[in-house]
């Protein structure tokens, strides 16, 4: 074994003294083939058309992942612990077997569950309330 580790890389890679031989040069096409244009035109048809046809809901997520923000929350590790718990093991598994849905993402079930407690803002001030203590009637 020789002392430089890489020595053999070259020979490994396909890199070694046949790399300077030449490059064969190219077949000419027969005379009946397709020109390039019309080949990219065919191909661009293609998938012209079959960007055309709508993407199945289920198949699709609900927006593109760089449309989101980071945004830090600050929460007790029990409740984080147990919000990852219900949107994986309950949200995330009712969506996919239930309503059939493909490639469910983390960010579209942190946007929703954002989006249900900003519909619910009573809930939010209750739970306030409640975890400090303060009975809802001595405020009123």
């Amino acid at each position: 074994m020789s002392e430089d580790p890489f020595g053999d890389l070259d020979a490994a890679m396909g890199s070694g003294e046949a790399a300077s031989e030449p490059a064969p040069e190219p077949e000419p096409e027969p005379e009946d083939a397709e020109p390039d244009d019309a080949v990219e035109s065919e191909a661009e048809s293609a998938s012209e058309s079959a960007s055309t046809e709508p993407l199945d809901p289920r198949e699709r997520t609900a927006f593109e992942f760089d449309e989101t923000v980071h945004k830090a929350l600050y929460v007790l590790e029990a409740v984080a612990d147990e919000f990852d718990d219900i949107i994986t093991y309950d949200v995330e598994r009712e969506l996919t077997r239930d309503h059939g849905l493909k490639g469910v993402t983390k960010s579209e079930l942190h946007n929703a569950a954002l989006a249900v407690a900003t519909e619910h803002p009573e809930e939010i001030v209750e739970r306030v309330l409640e975890q400090r203590g303060v009975d809802d009637e001595d405020t009123e």
